[in-house]
């Protein structure tokens, strides 16, 4: 057995009445990957900022070498070995690649920036890096800025390395010699913590992996095991899943029946960069979920559906009747409404008034309300919108920037609902928000769902997909590998596809998806309209 450089204690931490992590253990061995995975909430960020010195537990203890320690910053914790790679960036656009990594503490121990730059050029080539230190970070794509800020982390010849999802950016080829470079990494004696959603990365990798659920440690999967795959979910989630009613599957015949939109159909949809559907429908009134790990393919289907991005071939039958938008203007005007998961930079203007981001869309996209709108009919209509969502504001003349983050998200709605759209693209629609505010949300997406709509629902959590879809179409590599309906439609077979693929099939039985023959019917004009009951 390796000894143990560093080791958390019988941690527990709690926000409010929220308790993060409840009597946590967790060691790290010399020369040794060891994982941490659980779901959304589990503890993992928790457990990772206290290990690297962002935060403190409310009880337990850290040790490194068997010496009880305490951090007072992330830097306290890099000067005692322990680096961090957090899975949000924190480089600088406007400076060079050498410049971001000089700019890193210890930097002033290398004997010469000659001596520096060698080591930061051999480090980037390993992990297979192609630009050039003299390279502005600004002209990166995000995979290589994920290449830099690990690099960034190596240069500082940590004894623990504690990865936050590495290879969210990453294409498969890097992320082989990001795991090359960690096998050297652990060869050395470097101790590595490895979080991911990327499950066959774990499984590939680590040595050992450690899993939370609900803020505490649960017994392990054996990693010699054949089925070690489904024996993980099993671990995160627990309990033998159920599927979610299938009740919803008869509310949506009976709401397509009455709706006068037409379908969403796809076919033979090619994207720009790896996106490739056969076939993919929904019908009016019907929540189909998007499932599916970064790079899987969602967030490209829903650039080209609302203009974004360019396919390079396929047939997109929309909701209203017409065909694929080649701006984000066209989508608009042809009934496209999308939700992104940043709301702060895409979803709305934050210097603006309530009222001025509800009417937004309308008025100067759909140019429904004249040259000279008239200012006062629309602060009455912006008024009842955010009634009928109940948005907690002062009044609609409130900075929008100044609300919380699940009413900002309902403002969001409200403008595209005031664009009486067809099509809803939900994009990680609830993330960053509270749990009240989420089921608010949640509740307007299913009156949206019985006015008629086609909503393609995507969320990082796949728990929420199978609560609120009618069915999942799960994506791997850029394509639909499955369709999970009725009894199948559980959150363990969705996290199981998920992380399968053509060359590892899921240890189950799916339903591949199949083109259901829908027909086409006229585009309803009358606008969008419900109380704050949902009648």
């Amino acid at each position: 057995m390796k000894n143990v450089i560093y080791s958390a204690q019988d941690i527990r931490k709690s926000f409010g009445p929220t308790v993060a992590l409840d009597d946590v253990s967790f060691d790290v061995r010399e020369g040794t990957i060891v994982g941490l995975v659980g779901m959304n909430g589990a503890g993992k960020s928790t457990l990772l900022r206290i290990i690297a010195g962002a935060i403190a537990p409310d009880a337990g203890a850290l040790f490194i070498d068997g010496h009880q320690i305490s951090f007072g910053s992330t830097l306290d914790a890099l000067d005692k070995g322990v680096a961090i790679v957090s899975q949000e960036l924190s480089l600088f656009p406007a400076l060079t690649i050498d410049e971001n990594l000089q700019f890193i503490h210890g930097a002033q121990r290398w004997q010469s920036i000659a001596a520096f730059r060698k080591s930061a050029r051999e480090t980037l080539n390993q992990l297979g890096a192609t630009f050039r230190l003299t390279d502005r970070l600004a002209g990166l794509g995000l995979a290589d800025r994920q290449l830099v800020e690990i690099a960034r982390a190596l240069l500082q010849r940590p004894r623990i390395l504690i990865l936050d999802e590495p290879t969210s950016a990453l294409h498969a080829a890097e992320v082989g010699r990001l795991h090359a470079q960690l096998r050297r990494l652990r060869d050395t004696g470097v101790g590595i913590v490895y979080v991911s959603h990327f499950l066959e990365d774990l499984l590939d990798i680590c040595d050992e992996i450690t899993v939370l659920r609900n803020g505490r440690c649960v017994e392990s999967p054996d990693l010699t095991k054949a089925d070690k795959l489904p024996r993980l979910v099993a671990a995160m989630l627990g309990d033998t899943p159920v599927s979610s009613s299938a009740h919803k599957d008869d509310e949506a015949a009976a709401t397509s029946k009455q709706s006068t939109f037409a379908p969403l159909l796809i076919s033979g949809l090619q994207g720009p960069k790896r996106l490739k559907i056969e076939e993919l429908s929904a019908k009016p009134g019907e929540i189909v979920g998007l499932a599916g790990l970064v790079g899987s393919g969602v967030e490209e289907l829903f650039a080209i559906l609302f203009g974004l991005q360019p396919s390079k071939a396929g047939m997109v039958q929309l909701p209203s009747g017409g065909a694929l938008p080649e701006t984000p203007a066209d989508a608009v005007r042809a009934g496209v409404a999308y939700v992104p998961p940043d709301r702060k930079t895409m979803g709305l203007m934050l210097r603006q008034t309530i009222g001025e981001n509800v009417i937004s869309v309308r008025t100067l996209t759909q140019g429904r309300d004249g040259f000279v709108p008239d200012r006062s009919q629309l602060a009455r209509t912006a008024s009842k919108r955010c009634a009928e969502l109940s948005v907690r504001m002062s009044s609609i003349q409130q900075i929008v920037s100044a609300l919380s983050g699940g009413n900002q998200q309902k403002v969001v709605f409200a403008k595209w609902l005031e664009a009486n759209p067809s099509l809803l693209l939900l994009d990680d629609s609830t993330r960053g928000i509270d749990i009240e505010a989420r089921q608010e949300i949640h509740n307007i997406i299913r009156r949206l769902n019985r006015l008629g709509l086609v909503t393609l629902f995507y969320s990082s959590d796949p728990a929420e997909i199978v609560q609120i879809a009618d069915r999942i179409a799960v994506f791997a590599d850029g394509a639909i590998i499955g369709e999970l309906s009725g009894e199948q439609k559980t959150e363990h077979n969705v996290i199981t596809l998920m992380n399968s693929s053509a060359d590892s099939p899921p240890p189950f039985s799916i339903r591949l998806h199949e083109q259901q023959s829908l027909a086409a019917t006229t585009k309803r004009s009358s606008p969008i309209r419900f109380d704050a009951r949902g009648r």
